[in-house]
């Protein structure tokens, strides 16, 4: 009988609880369970940089009871195609099976075009509760929660301070202007409502912006943020002036999802 060789490959940078339970799933598949490693090259061109090089991620997932072998490979061109190849020559009498995450479907992979393999998708499952990108982005832009969703500072100096918003469907910051600072708003994804006026509270417009629309809110102007749709909208803040503090702010009134 035919022993059956098991690939997965992925960059893992850093390892956590979904990779393990990514690697026990796949492991139990087959007989010999091989990691085919991402290199530094396919980490930098994926997220900027690589977290962990790659000796060191080789090292750590080598020591795992359910790892049998770990490869790097050639991935210049985006895929795990060359750790197909790599395999059907290693392992001629064997079956070879290529797993992929909950993520990844026979339409959306390159790899489909390697013959001689079998693959299994939704290995793991489909719970993208953790994420290398989500936790390495947790780590570096810690998250503040408030009532209306969350919000990551991304930077800041003396005079400027970067946010990312994220306002959740049917929430709404307060009714508000600041003294000593101005803001620029991008959505970069989502949609989401402003209601503003330039001096009377009572007096306001309503706008709606889209992805890639920014609204200019100037010190002493009112303004609300509020999410009407069903998806949460994602806006980059820039807050720029004497001062860019939380303690800054006049409430008129909250958000009431009306």
């Amino acid at each position: 009988m035919d022993k059956t060789v098991v690939i997965v490959s992925g960059g893992f940078d850093p390892l956590h609880s979904g990779h393990i339970s990514y690697l026990e799933s796949a492991k139990r598949l087959g007989h010999h369970l091989v990691v085919a490693l991402n290199s530094d090259a396919w980490l930098t061109r994926k997220k900027g940089r690589p977290f962990m090089p790659f000796e060191e991620r080789a090292e750590i997932i080598e020591r795992l009871e359910m790892v049998d072998t770990v490869w790097g490979f050639d991935d210049s061109d985006g895929s795990a195609k060359a750790a197909l190849e790599q395999a059907k020559k290693a392992y001629t009498h064997h079956n070879i099976i290529f797993c992929n995450g909950g993520d990844r479907t026979k339409d959306n992979i390159p790899e489909m075009e390697v013959e001689g393999v079998q693959f299994e998708f939704g290995v793991g499952g489909d719970n993208k509760a953790n994420s290398s990108s989500w936790i390495l982005k947790e780590w570096k832009y810690p998250t503040t929660r408030r009532v209306w969703g969350e919000f990551s500072d991304l930077f800041q100096d003396e005079a400027v301070r970067v946010k990312e918003l994220i306002i959740e469907p049917g929430k709404g910051i307060s009714y508000q202007r600041h003294f000593k600072r101005s803001e620029i708003w991008f959505v970069s994804k989502g949609e989401c409502e402003i209601k503003y006026s330039a001096s009377n509270p009572d007096n306001f417009t309503v706008f709606t912006l889209k992805a890639d629309d920014d609204f200019h809110v100037k010190a002493n102007e009112w303004h609300q943020v509020y999410n009407i749709k069903k998806e949460p909208c994602h806006i980059i803040e820039i807050q720029y002036g004497e001062e860019t503090t939380e303690d800054d702010i006049e409430r008129l009134e909250y958000y009431n999802g009306e």
